[in-house]
């Protein structure tokens, strides 16, 4: 006796038991790698003090001189976000799994992009000053100076450009050596971590340059995993989130920055909920947000260094 021909249909659309998540960043790269502060409120201010000034003694008993601190202002205003999904019982079922966690992995990682979004637009955007979160801003170009595509360094007041005086070159060594001027040239203390925030392409670059991927310079790990932990003062890490510059979007934004020069300030971190909505014929809701916003504390620790796109 020959089976029913409806049984091929019965395991037509069987599913999987596991959920695979596609090619995706996991977490935030960025706020690891700078100023994390606590924001309790709509803003916080944060305190900035410059530089000392001394007097020499010239005589006996001199009056005690009277030197002001030089006292400035940034503010953090941080944002609220959050993304939703339902789940349907029937979806339990035909899927074989509870995929809850997945959800909210998959709303975690959505959220730690959007940190590394909001911190790359602070860190080359327009900061807050003043006594008030809108009393004043300070564009990155009137307190910043960078390296433009060619490799030559901008004027303080003018924005780095994808040519400069030139035509847009490769990521490499001579980029670095300048940018580590920069940072030394403003008496940056070689204490503080520097990072450096690259595109994929700005890996391969550098990589093809003897004195990073040679062992006789580097790690050898630069060289059996692709990875410049360390070189010239730098801790590189690579992201996708990098933009390209809106004039002519030739060149990749890439930027350096000492670790204290922005700060990510939040009330919350991420959370998620999981529960039933009797609403909605009792599925299941799975719920995360997060609260945060940042900005640049120093314009002589945050840099950007415009790169070849291709």
């Amino acid at each position: 006796m020959s089976l029913p021909s409806t049984i091929d249909v019965a395991f037509v659309n069987q599913y999987q038991a596991m959920i695979y998540s596609l090619s995706q960043q996991q977490k935030s790269k960025f706020s690891s790698r700078v100023r994390n502060e606590q924001v309790a409120g709509e803003s916080k201010a944060f305190d900035r003090l410059g530089e000392a000034e001394v007097e020499e003694i010239t005589t006996r008993h001199p009056d005690t001189p009277n030197n002001e601190q030089p006292h400035s202002r940034r503010w953090v205003t941080p944002s609220d976000f959050h993304t939703n999904s339902y789940i349907d019982k029937q979806d339990e079922v035909k899927m074989l799994i509870n995929p809850q966690n997945q959800y909210a992995q998959n709303q975690a990682r959505a959220l730690g992009r959007k940190t590394d979004d909001l911190i790359i637009a602070a860190a080359v955007g327009t900061a807050a000053t003043g006594n008030t979160p809108t009393t004043s801003t300070v564009a990155f170009k009137d307190e910043s100076v960078s390296i433009n595509g060619d490799g030559t360094v901008t004027s303080l007041g003018t924005l780095a450009t994808a040519a400069g005086g030139g035509s847009v070159a490769d990521f490499g060594l001579d980029k670095i050596l300048v940018m580590l001027r920069l940072f030394h040239d403003a008496d940056v203390d070689e204490e503080i971590p520097l990072y450096w925030a690259i595109t994929p392409k700005d890996v391969e670059d550098i990589l093809n340059v003897t004195e990073i991927g040679s062992a006789d310079y580097n790690t050898v790990k630069a060289l059996a995993e692709g990875k410049i932990e360390r070189f010239s003062g730098f801790q590189f890490f690579w992201s996708t989130r990098i933009t390209k510059d809106s004039a002519t979007e030739t060149a990749y934004r890439s930027i350096a920055w000492a670790q204290d020069g922005i700060i990510w300030g939040s009330s919350y971190g991420v959370e998620s909920k999981i529960d039933e909505r009797a609403d909605k014929s009792y599925i299941t809701q799975v719920y995360s947000r997060m609260n945060g916003g940042a900005v640049r504390m120093d314009g002589d620790k945050v840099h950007e260094c415009l790169n070849k796109v291709a």
